[in-house]
């Protein structure tokens, strides 16, 4: 009789907020959307982060559990995380994330540290360290993760809660990173690169040792380069507010396939699969 499959444990770390829409809410941040498509493609997810100790809390703490995403939570003195979203006819949306939350002052538990230590791949972004109590706390779990872990480096810059300074922290802790075309352009002049998209993300896993790095323009195509391989997917044309949500769909979806013991070239059109489904979902709504 062969033996039970292991599920492959991801661990997201970072923000945790409910986007307030003009006539909804809904469970948002990068981490859990990510760990959503992560668990659809066969990983277990939990989520390390903070909430406050009020309703829109425990209405995360429903969700999270609806999405089969283990919590691994602080209760804090902060109010739960929200992020207000106003239709936008040029953009489709904007977005206001606010400030002072409880995901900004995420403590460091044995129950996070645990988890962490547990961990097949983490992920984590630059948005969630845009308060030094996090930061800390954040940096110091990343280097709990077993050595043979993934560490998924999404980008995602947000207002202007980044810096070169914390992306070039993360930079030094990842051997996963995805960003998105407009991203890309950023990190250049950041980082004082040249030459086209594809130059730049070379440069950056050549300098930081990466091992994958994905490049992402869901409205057109999307590419990972890979140790050994340089994988390209195109995609028909679709207008770029559709797209919103579709990198953390990526992002999951990838991790989770690449874990599961899938090719770069399997894992890309998974992950692919992911984030067109999120764009059709967007266009229809």
């Amino acid at each position: 009789m062969g033996g039970k499959v292991k599920i492959p444990q991801i661990v997201g770390i970072g923000e945790i907020v409910s986007d307030i829409l003009p006539d909804s809410r809904k469970l948002g941040g990068a981490p859990a959307d990510f760990l959503s498509f992560a668990i659809k493609y066969g990983a277990a997810g939990y989520l390390v982060s903070a909430i406050g100790a009020d309703d829109l809390g425990r209405e995360l703490i429903a969700e999270l559990n609806k999405r089969e995403i283990n919590p691994v939570l602080s209760i804090t003195p902060y109010p739960t995380g929200r992020v207000l979203i106003f239709s936008n006819p040029t953009n489709g949306f904007t977005a206001h994330i606010l400030e002072n939350t409880a995901w900004d002052y995420i403590p460091y538990t044995t129950a996070a540290e645990a988890c962490i230590q547990k961990a097949d791949a983490i992920y984590f972004d630059t948005l969630a360290l845009r308060n030094p109590y996090s930061q800390n706390t954040i940096l110091d779990l990343i280097d709990e993760a077993p050595e043979s872990a993934y560490k998924f480096f999404d980008v995602n810059l947000r207002q202007n809660y980044y810096s070169h300074q914390i992306i070039k922290k993360l930079l030094g802790k990842a051997n996963i990173l995805k960003l998105n075309i407009e991203e890309v352009k950023t990190l250049k002049e950041m980082f004082k690169l040249t030459g086209t998209s594809e130059n730049v993300c070379l440069k950056l896993k050549e300098e930081y040792q990466l091992k994958y790095v994905i490049l992402t323009n869901m409205t057109k195509e999307n590419i990972v380069f890979g140790d050994d391989d340089l994988t390209t997917v195109q995609n028909e044309p679709l207008h770029q507010t559709f797209a919103f949500g579709a990198g953390n769909a990526f992002a999951g979806a990838f991790m989770a396939s690449i874990l599961k013991g899938f090719t770069q070239k399997e894992a890309h059109e998974k992950a692919n699969e992911a984030a067109v489904s999120v764009c059709k979902l967007n266009q229809k709504s």
